[in-house]
């Protein structure tokens, strides 16, 4: 049963979450509607594209996120706390 409650606690932050961002980016919109263009910026033909500096940022949050996950499980594993192997997705 613990689980399920804490499962719930997790949905409901994620859900805060997600309304938090979507007022922020409706703000930012406002804002960046009253802005110059991106292509207007001084010399943002040598920046890279915000997408793609977003796209490397998670990319590389993402292989430490599974590289501290697996790190986990082997510790789980040399502990043998349950018994189990922690190799479960």
């Amino acid at each position: 049963m613990a689980v399920l409650e804490i499962t719930d606690v997790q949905d409901k932050v994620l859900d805060a979450v997600r309304t938090g961002q979507d007022a922020v980016v409706d703000a930012v919109k406002t804002v960046a509607d009253k802005l110059p263009s991106w292509s207007d910026v001084p010399y943002a033909d040598q920046l890279p594209a915000p997408g793609e500096v977003v796209d490397r940022a998670f990319g590389y949050a993402e292989q430490l996120i599974d590289n501290q996950r697996e790190f986990a499980k082997k510790l789980v594993d040399a502990l043998k706390l349950d018994g189990k192997p922690a190799t479960s997705a």
